[in-house]
C-alpha cells in the first residue's frame, strides 16, 4: 500500500513538473524575472506535493518535496533553489507538527545538493546521463533517510526500517526522469533558439536579416497611424564594395562588413532597428510614432548623414585603412493605408538606386515620380526582349570620312522599331540593357549584323572598316572571343575590316584579363578603338600595353574646342598622345565646319558628324557608297 503511495505521490509530481515547463517556456526573456518566475513555480510544486502527503505519524508527513528542491537546485541554480526551498520550507512551518524541523532540513539539504550537481553539470557541458542523474538521486534522499534519524521517539529509524528500501527503489529513479525531462526540455529549447537565429539573425555581423526586418516592418505597419509617416527605411548600399572584394578577398571584406555592422550600431535610438538585408546592403528601421510626425523625414535625414560621416572615417582591416562610401535611399511610411512591407522595401530600393545612378556617396529620399521611371524602366526591358525575338533592331551605319571627303569606315548604330511607338534612339534602351544581360544579347545582334553587312558583295575590295561599340558587361563575358570567333566563321566576314571601340571604363577591373581577350582577337586581324577617350580612368601605362589601333575623341570635347580654350588643350593633348604612339584619330560629333576646320588643322583626322552624314539605315548607307 505505501509503494502504490510513493508512486502516485512520484506520478504527480512528474505532472506537475511537466506542466511547469511549458509555463516557464512561455517566461519572461529576462534572464532575473525568468529565474524568480522558475523559482516560485518550483516552490508552487512543492506545496502541492505537501498536499497529498503520506501521513506517517501524528505530525509527520512523508511527499515528493526532496525530489522538487533536488531537481530545482541542479536545473535552475542558487536562486531557483533559495525561492523555491523558502516558499516550501515556510508551507512546511505553517503545517507544523513534530516533524517540522527534520522537514525543512530535508527541503534545505535537498536544495543544496541540487546546487552542487548544477555547477557539476555546467563542467559537464550543461547535461548530465541517466547513469549520474540517478546516482544524484540516489545521493538526496540518502541524506534524506540520514536526517529522517533525527525524528523524535525513534520514529525514524521505523520510517526507514519500513520505507527505506521502496524509497530508494524509487524516488532516485524519479528524480532521474524529472531531471532527464527538464534536460530534454532545455536541449529542444536551444535548438529551437538556434533554427530561430539561424531564420532571422544574420552569421556573420550578428545582426537581424531581412527576414526579421520585414517582420518588423510588417508590425510597424499595423501599429502605425495610416496616412502619416510615422516612420523611415533606410537602405545602405556600399559603393564599389565588389572591386574591394575582388582585390583583397572575401576574408578581407567579410572583416570590412562586420566593422560597417559595428559602426553603424553605435548610430541606433532605443527604437531603432540595424539589418543586414544582403552581402553589401543594411537597413535602419527608424520608428519614432511616439513623436510629432513631421519631424520624422528629419530624423531620417540627420541619420542618413550619421551614417555617411561614420563610415567616412577609415576602417582598420588588416594592414589597410578604408574609408567607405554609400549609397543611401530613404522611404517614408506609411504611405497609405494599404501599404505593405514590400511596397516600402521597393521604394526605398528605388531611391538607393537612384543615389547610384547619380554616382553614389550620397543620399536620395524616395519621390512619387521615381515609380514611373521604374516601371518604365521595367516595361521597356520587358519589352526589349521580345524585341530583340521579333526582329524589332535595326542597324544603322554613320560615315567615318578623311578630311577629303573620303568614306573610309562607319559606326554600327542601333535603332529599336517599335511596333506601337515607331522609332526608338538607343539612349532610351541601351541603359536599361546595360544593367541587365541583354546588353550581351543586343551587343551579339549588332555585330551579327555588322559582320553580315562586311560580307555583302557591295563591300568586296573597299578598304572600309566597320565600328562596334562593345559593353564592358559583355566584353567581360567568358565567352565573348568565341563568341566574335563563331560570327565571324557564320557570315565570312574579313576579321581585318572590323574594328571593335570599346571605353576606358573596361580597363578599371582585371586588365590583365582585358589585354589577353583583345591580344587574341587583334591575331585575327580584328582593329580596336578606344572610344569616348579623355572623359574616363585609363593612365598612359594602361594605354602603352593596349594593342589598340585608334583613338576616338569624344564629341562634348569636340563641340567647344574652338571657343573653349579648356577643351581645345584637351583635345591637342589626345592628338599628341595619339602622334607619339602612332595610332588613328576618330573625331565624333563633327557637326560644324568650324569644328571640321580647327581639328584640320592639327592633325590628320578622320571625321565622324552630321557635317559628314547622319545615321542611316544599313540597306540605304549601302546605296549611297560611291
Amino acid at each position: 500500500m505505501i509503494l502504490i503511495e510513493l508512486i502516485q505521490n512520484i506520478a504527480l509530481l512528474i505532472a506537475l513538473a511537466a506542466v511547469m515547463q511549458i509555463v516557464v517556456s512561455r517566461a519572461h526573456k529576462n534572464v532575473l524575472a525568468r529565474a524568480v518566475l522558475t523559482g516560485c513555480l518550483f516552490g508552487i510544486v512543492g506545496v502541492l506535493g505537501m498536499m497529498t502527503p503520506i501521513n506517517y505519524a501524528p505530525g509527520i508527513i512523508f511527499d515528493g518535496r526532496s525530489i522538487i528542491l533536488a531537481v530545482a537546485g541542479l536545473i535552475g541554480g542558487p536562486l531557483v533553489a533559495l525561492i523555491s526551498a523558502l516558499i516550501t520550507a515556510a508551507y512546511r512551518t505553517w503545517l507544523g507538527g513534530a516533524g517540522a524541523p527534520v522537514g525543512i532540513g530535508v527541503i534545505a539539504a535537498s536544495a543544496t545538493i541540487g546546487v552542487t550537481f548544477h555547477y557539476i553539470r555546467r563542467r559537464a557541458g550543461g547535461y548530465l546521463g541517466a547513469f549520474p542523474l540517478f546516482g544524484f538521486g540516489f545521493l538526496v534522499h540518502i541524506v534524506m533517510l540520514a536526517i529522517f534519524i533525527l525524528l523524535p521517539d525513534r520514529i525514524g529509524l521505523q520510517f526507514i526500517h519500513s520505507m527505506g528500501i521502496a524509497i530508494l527503489l524509487t524516488y532516485p529513479t524519479a528524480t532521474m526522469l524529472v531531471c532527464l525531462l527538464f534536460q530534454d526540455y532545455e536541449e529542444k529549447e536551444k535548438t529551437r533558439i538556434g533554427i530561430e537565429r539561424l531564420a532571422y539573425y544574420d552569421t556573420l555581423t550578428g545582426l537581424p536579416n531581412r527576414t526579421l526586418l520585414i517582420d518588423k516592418l510588417n508590425r510597424s505597419l499595423s501599429a502605425g497611424k495610416h496616412g502619416e509617416y510615422a516612420n523611415a527605411l533606410i537602405l545602405i548600399n556600399l559603393d564599389r564594395f565588389k572591386t574591394l572584394n575582388d582585390a583583397r578577398g572575401h576574408a578581407t571584406g567579410d572583416i570590412l562588413l562586420r566593422a560597417v555592422a559595428s559602426r553603424l550600431r553605435m548610430l541606433l535610438g532605443e527604437d531603432d532597428t540595424l539589418a543586414r538585408m544582403s552581402a553589401d546592403e543594411f537597413a535602419i528601421l527608424l520608428q519614432h510614432t511616439g513623436q510629432d510626425t513631421s519631424t520624422i523625414p528629419e530624423f531620417a535625414r540627420t541619420m542618413a548623414d550619421k551614417v555617411h560621416i561614420s563610415l567616412k572615417f577609415p576602417l582598420h582591416v588588416a594592414t589597410d585603412e578604408i574609408a567607405i562610401a554609400t549609397s543611401i535611399g530613404v522611404a517614408m511610411f506609411p504611405h497609405s493605408p494599404d501599404d505593405t512591407a514590400s511596397d516600402v522595401l521597393r521604394r526605398a530600393n528605388t531611391a538607393m538606386h537612384r543615389a547610384k545612378q547619380n554616382g553614389g556617396n550620397q543620399s536620395v529620399f524616395f519621390e512619387q515620380s521615381m515609380t514611373s521611371a521604374v516601371e518604365q524602366r521595367f516595361r521597356i526591358e520587358r519589352e526589349l526582349r521580345s524585341a530583340i525575338k521579333a526582329g524589332e533592331l535595326r542597324l544603322y551605319l554613320q560615315s567615318q570620312v578623311t578630311a577629303s571627303g573620303a568614306i573610309v569606315g562607319a559606326e554600327a548604330l542601333i535603332r529599336w522599331q517599335h511596333p506601337e511607338r515607331g522609332l526608338i534612339p538607343p539612349a532610351s534602351f541601351i541603359p536599361v540593357a546595360e544593367e541587365t544581360d541583354l546588353i550581351a544579347e543586343v551587343g551579339h545582334w549588332v555585330m551579327t549584323e555588322a559582320c553580315k553587312i562586311l560580307a555583302r558583295d557591295e563591300m568586296l575590295g573597299r578598304p572600309i572598316r566597320l565600328s562596334i561599340n562593345v559593353s564592358p558587361r559583355h566584353f567581360r563575358q567568358s565567352g565573348f572571343v568565341t563568341e566574335t570567333k563563331r560570327i565571324l566563321a557564320d557570315t565570312g566576314a574579313d576579321p581585318s575590316h572590323l574594328t571593335l571601340e570599346i571605353t576606358e571604363g573596361l580597363l578599371i577591373d582585371n586588365v590583365n584579363d582585358v589585354i589577353a581577350k583583345m591580344i587574341e582577337l587583334t591575331t585575327l586581324g580584328i582593329h580596336f578603338s578606344v572610344d569616348d577617350f579623355g572623359t574616363g580612368y585609363s593612365s598612359l601605362s594602361y594605354l602603352k600595353r593596349l594593342p589598340i589601333d585608334e583613338l576616338k575623341i569624344d564629341k562634348t570635347f569636340v563641340q567647344d574646342a574652338p571657343t573653349n580654350p579648356d577643351d581645345a588643350a584637351l583635345v591637342e593633348s589626345i592628338l599628341a598622345i595619339a602622334k607619339h604612339m602612332q595610332l588613328d584619330i576618330v573625331a565624333e560629333g563633327v557637326e560644324t565646319q568650324e569644328q571640321a576646320d580647327f581639328l584640320a588643322s592639327r592633325a590628320d583626322i578622320i571625321y565622324q558628324g552630321y557635317l559628314f552624314g547622319k545615321p542611316e539605315p544599313s540597306a540605304q548607307w549601302l546605296q549611297h557608297l560611291p
